[in-house]
């Protein structure tokens, strides 16, 4: 499974967060939109904060709604029946069902780092978007955000107050327009972290959209859910609130890219199938900026094109944004690097 991962590192008395992107088996991740994208607001109280590590005796805690898995199908998790009544072992992997509840597989075979953890619920097929909380043997504190591919504009914010910490999350999944009168379902799963850091993913609601379906129709699914958390005697407030947007987009078939003088002159020109964008591409010494054309093709053939220019900065990096749609109409967000 395709997915994208930051780690929030929280930090001591400091209040500080560290933002580390990082890399899966040994490779970088690849393009930063090519999973989702990652928007990070950190809004701390001006008396200041820290996300110490809680001793495990002196804290009470409920489980805490960390994200969402989205799947196209009704879970049906009321009926189910597993193979054990407990939560997972998470040495072995064993996966249940019980009360409702279906507890994650948390791999850790590729490295101590939760970065490297791979989460997935057996053979269910859902993209995720979540924010589990990893601690660590050392006593360190982890806010990981995992995102499946499918997912696209992730925006991620985290208030933390004396008295509790608001944490958000909203993303939008792309999909091709036109579905006649078939309706296009999704459910979003609520997935929640117990104190002692298992996961599991709870049967949730479904939204659905029907008709022509046109370019720019959007429908969303919003979850909000408040928790306590004990600590030293002291009660706080952990709300957490959720929001999928479903986008329609039409069907991209073609980009070209253009690379421009200052004087507003081609210097290179090159076209791409969507699903052949190649994840980096060398500016021309004399560049100015960029020019990436995307041609749509409508649920009855029309075509349509849209341009988006792109200026090459003097230092750091620059990525170019565009779409592709897979055979299940999910439309991706992706990236390319300009070196």
């Amino acid at each position: 499974m395709n997915s994208k991962k930051y780690i929030l590192r929280a930090g001591e008395a400091s209040g500080f967060m560290e933002i580390r992107k990082i890399t899966a088996g040994g490779k970088s991740v690849g393009s930063r939109f090519f999973a989702c994208i990652l928007c990070l607001f950190l809004i701390f109280s001006l008396c200041g904060c820290s996300l110490a590590v809680l001793d495990a005796g002196e804290e009470s805690r409920e489980d805490r709604m960390i994200g969402v898995l989205i799947t196209r199908e009704f879970l049906d998790l009321l009926s189910a029946q597993g193979t054990e009544g407990f939560p997972p072992d998470t040495d072995r992997g064993i996966r249940s069902v019980h009360g409702g509840k279906l507890y994650a597989e948390i791999d850790k075979s590729k490295g101590e780092d939760p970065a490297f953890w791979e989460i997935s619920f057996g053979d269910l097929d859902g993209i995720q978007m979540l924010t589990p909380l990893w601690t660590m043997e050392n006593g360190e504190s982890y806010w990981g955000n995992v995102c499946t591919e499918g997912i696209s504009d992730l925006d991620i914010r985290y208030n933390v107050l004396d008295d509790g910490e608001e944490r958000s999350i909203s993303g939008t999944i792309y999909i091709v327009s036109g579905n006649g009168n078939k309706p296009t379902a999704f459910y979003a799963n609520p997935v929640y972290q117990t104190a002692d850091g298992n996961l599991y993913v709870s049967q949730g609601r479904g939204v659905s959209a029907s008709g022509d379906s046109p370019e720019g129709l959007e429908f969303s699914s919003a979850l909000s859910e408040e928790t306590t958390v004990t600590e030293n005697g002291k009660t706080k407030t952990e709300t957490s609130s959720l929001n999928v947007r479903y986008t329609f987009m039409d069907r991209p078939v073609r980009i070209k890219v253009c690379q421009m003088d200052s004087r507003h002159r081609v210097l290179k020109e090159e076209d791409y199938r969507p699903e052949d964008m190649p994840q980096e591409l060398a500016a021309e010494e004399d560049a100015e900026y960029i020019l990436v054309e995307t041609e749509k093709e409508g649920p009855s053939g029309e075509k349509t094109v849209s341009r988006e220019a792109f200026s090459l900065p003097a230092e750091g990096e620059l990525y170019l944004t565009s779409y592709r749609a897979r055979e299940d109409g999910i439309v991706v967000k992706q990236e390319t690097n300009i070196l």
